[in-house]
């Protein structure tokens, strides 16, 4: 019975080791396989990385593009707003210019009838330019507050 306890144990042990080998050779297919979807991995990240580092900065760059033209628009804006408060303005300063005229003409014509001195007209025709002047700056004043 001993020789044959120790072929059993020598095809235990045989059978064991060509376990142990075939265990060995999985594991090491596993180990390589990881190895490989690891480095998928990485790659696969480092791909959509530069994917979303490349769209970020073609938003980045969509987004300068439109800030751009809306400060150009809103220039554009501040100008034609500009050039309109001046032509207002200018209406109101000529309206006013008419109607200090239309005062010193009737005043003139007051004088021709009733005799108004030259004290009297010299003070209306100052009155009448401080009154265009007033309602021209204030004119103007109104019209800062209002777009301000």
């Amino acid at each position: 019975m001993g020789a044959s306890d120790d072929s059993i144990r020598e095809e235990l042990i045989g059978a064991v080791l060509g376990e142990l080998s075939l265990l060995r050779r999985d594991v090491k297919g596993l180990s390589q396989l990881l190895d490989t979807t690891g480095k998928q991995f990485k790659d696969d990240g480092e791909l959509t990385l530069l994917r979303f580092t490349s769209r970020y900065e073609q938003f980045l760059n969509q987004f300068a593009a439109s800030s751009t033209d809306v400060l150009a628009e809103a220039g554009r804006f501040s100008e034609a707003r500009d050039q309109l408060l001046g032509e207002i303005s200018l209406r109101q300063y000529d309206e006013a210019n008419g109607r200090s005229r239309d005062l010193l003409r009737d005043v003139l014509r007051e004088e021709r009838g009733c005799g108004i001195g030259r004290i009297e007209l010299a003070a209306w025709t100052v009155f009448a330019m401080l009154g265009s002047a007033a309602l021209t700056v204030g004119a103007l004043a109104a019209l800062r507050l209002l777009t301000t």
